[in-house]
């Protein structure tokens, strides 16, 4: 009994006994106060993986924005970039970040993205925490502007009429102010062309370029040696409507040291300047697409038709076209006569520097004949004129211009001078004599060779004007490539003028190009930095024109050439003619073909138009199209017209046809504005 009372009172004593209660309390609560404190550190260390995921996902967010503008933006793709992206960027293992939302909006051009990343604890842990996470979120926005535009304007000679070409330049000056300044205001003073305020800021990343056109395209004659430039013949149209031998039956491009001279060479022969138009590519396939030809696409020229061939009118025939311009100074002997025995009137195509000269055994033999009349012998006729068998043939001489071949023998001749008689014989009032010389005209030519005979460029020819001579018909002014100095493009629109035919198929084809960063124009940005917006409008007063019209030329020039004029596609005789003895057959399709209607070239041009259009759209270029007054088209009809135009245009909204002048201003300015509310945007 007395145990057990001496152990209940030693019980109450250690129940009631506080000595070490902290000690004990403390080590139960140290786990917790280890815990709380150590938080810090573990909150730390996931701000600083928070952070660094931060600035890895903004990376991403600005390095990925730009797929949002592509046709086939993917948004897992892009997220599973981003998520590599991320990782490399946080470059810790003990830090995991996945991205679990991404939202790609093209028409605000932003690119979202949020994840959630998980810290490993150290001391939380003790509690039961063995992990923190934490949310993060990035947007990059950013519009599709850098801004590239080219204007492509039409230059023909309708655009003098009711003030068009006056209006056109105000409407493009304004347009040109609105997308390259902050703020414009009207310039008064009865003009209708808006400028900029006074304190108006040039704006960045947008450049302008201006392509002119009639029925050709200027390049600038500054290229003539360029790369893309065929200087050396080529490309298989680069001699079309040229023959050096007076023979249309077979072809010489080479003899020996002997090749035949390149337009270039022609060219310089006349004393004239390339003014800088091209002739059109061949429409040669380059592409799967039915659009893809030469003439309606951006391959690069680097070789054979792919190079752009330098324009040469050529001289046509006398009395089958209206494009003669080399002279005949020198009279051949007996020319008045010449027509009597059918040999064909001495002009223009026969000048001296196209005799064959003296070259060894070299001679024309003739025959005169006189009649006396009243006691008095009149002027002596040519009436017969053969070339001695012996003639040299297929000879290169010097002696009248340089490197000229001398192939076939002609089927007659005339003596220009240096004549040798015999002495008059006959009885009674008709006498004859005969005579010969080393050097002559050859004569018997047919039309054909007479066009194309290249001596004739030799002989140097004056001053020609717009519709006259080698340049006949080339745009004055030539192409600005982008640029984004506002002087320069104003300038380049003041200085239009309104010259020549309709080719808005040539218009379209180089507006494409100047947009394209590679050659022939190379400031257009990549098509692959999708945060540029490439855009073309094309602005014509009705419709594509071509001339095989009896109101245009008569019948000879086009039984002959197939058409009025030579153009950026040569001539219908050009196309597709499949002679191979001659420099204008190799069977490359151009433009139509012999004895094609006027509607049949039209429709042809209008079709390229169309490809040219769908080429630039499949690249990612934006068209606008501005057809003025097409209720006054007259080798189409207004629907056709409107519908190409309207089907050029990126949507049909963007296919505008104002029948006044007056309206260009406004139409250019909706478009400019459209465009400016595109600018940057971060």
């Amino acid at each position: 009994m007395a145990s057990t009372l001496t152990f209940l009172s030693s019980f109450r004593r250690f129940l009631a006994d506080e000595r070490g209660a902290f000690a004990v309390m403390f080590g139960v609560m140290a786990i917790v106060l280890v815990a709380l404190g150590g938080a810090v550190v573990d909150y730390v260390t996931l701000e600083q993986g928070r952070n660094r995921a931060q600035l890895a996902l903004d990376a991403a967010a600005l390095a990925l924005q730009p797929r949002v503008f592509e046709d086939d933006f993917d948004q897992a793709e892009v997220q599973e970039l981003a998520q590599a992206f991320l990782n490399e960027r946080i470059g810790r293992s003990d830090v995991v970040a996945e991205i679990v939302t991404t939202r790609g909006n093209e028409e605000e051009g932003s690119l979202y993205f949020q994840a959630r990343i998980k810290v490993p604890t150290i001391f939380v842990a003790l509690v039961g925490v063995p992990e923190l996470d934490a949310a993060i979120e990035s947007e990059a926005t950013r519009k599709k502007l850098a801004l590239e535009v080219v204007m492509v304007l039409d230059n023909s000679g309708s655009m003098k009429d009711e003030n068009r070409m006056t209006n056109l330049i105000d409407a493009a000056k304004c347009a040109t102010y609105i997308l390259m300044y902050t703020a414009v205001q009207d310039a008064g003073k009865n003009n209708s062309t808006c400028v900029p305020t006074a304190d108006a800021d040039l704006v960045e990343d947008v450049r302008i370029g201006i392509v002119p056109f009639t029925m050709f395209v200027n390049v600038g004659a500054s290229n003539a040696n360029a790369a893309w430039i065929d200087r050396t013949g080529a490309s298989s149209i680069h001699f079309d409507n040229f023959d050096n031998d007076d023979d249309e039956d077979r072809l010489v491009l080479t003899s020996g040291t002997y090749s035949f001279p390149t337009r270039q060479t022609l060219l310089a022969a006349t004393g004239q300047t390339w003014r800088g138009c091209v002739d059109s590519r061949p429409h040669i396939k380059t592409g799967s697409e039915p659009s893809e030809y030469l003439d309606t696409d951006d391959s690069l020229p680097v070789s054979g038709d792919t190079l752009f061939v330098p324009q040469f009118s050529p001289d046509l025939a006398s009395g089958t076209g209206g494009n003669n311009y080399i002279n005949n100074t020198t009279a051949i002997i007996h020319s008045t006569y010449l027509n009597t025995i059918g040999w064909g009137t001495a002009n223009a195509d026969s000048p001296a520097v196209c005799d064959r000269p003296a070259q060894g055994a070299t001679r024309c033999n003739i025959e005169e004949q006189r009649t006396k009349s009243n006691g008095t012998w009149g002027k002596e006729v040519l009436t017969k004129g053969t070339v001695s068998s012996s003639s040299p043939i297929n000879f290169v001489s010097n002696t009248l211009y340089p490197n000229a071949f001398y192939g076939r023998l002609p089927p007659n001749c005339a003596c220009r001078s240096g004549i040798t008689y015999t002495s008059w014989t006959g009885s009674g009032n008709t006498q004859t004599r005969t005579g010969y010389c080393g050097s002559f005209v050859p004569f018997g030519l047919s039309t054909r060779e007479l066009q194309e005979r290249v001596c004739k460029y030799h002989q140097g020819i004056g001053t020609q004007g717009f519709s006259s001579g080698p340049n006949a018909d080339c745009t004055r002014t030539a192409i600005l490539p982008l640029t984004n100095v506002p002087k320069t493009v104003i300038d380049t629109i003041g200085g239009m003028t309104a010259e020549g035919g309709t080719n808005i198929h040539e218009g379209a084809a180089w507006g494409f190009r100047a947009l394209t960063p590679t050659e022939p124009f190379t400031e257009g940005g990549a098509f692959e930095d999708k945060s540029i917006k490439k855009v073309m409008i094309i602005m014509t007063d009705g419709e594509n024109t071509d001339y095989n019209l009896s109101n245009y030329c008569n019948d000879a020039m086009r039984t002959l050439n197939g058409k009025c004029y030579n153009t950026a596609y040569g001539f219908p005789y050009n196309s597709r003619n499949a002679s191979t003895t001659s420099t204008s057959g190799g069977n490359v399709n151009r433009l139509g073909i012999m004895n094609a209607s006027n509607a049949q070239l039209v429709e042809q041009m209008n079709q390229r138009t169309a490809d040219t259009c769908a080429n630039a759209k499949a690249a990612g270029i934006e068209i606008y199209t501005i057809g003025l007054a097409t209720n006054k088209v007259s080798q189409s009809t207004t629907e056709v017209v409107q519908a190409m135009l309207r089907g050029c245009a990126s949507t049909a909204d963007k296919a505008e046809f104002p029948e006044a002048s007056s309206d260009l201003k406004d139409e250019f300015a909706e478009i400019a504005n459209e465009l400016s509310a595109l600018r940057l945007a971060l």
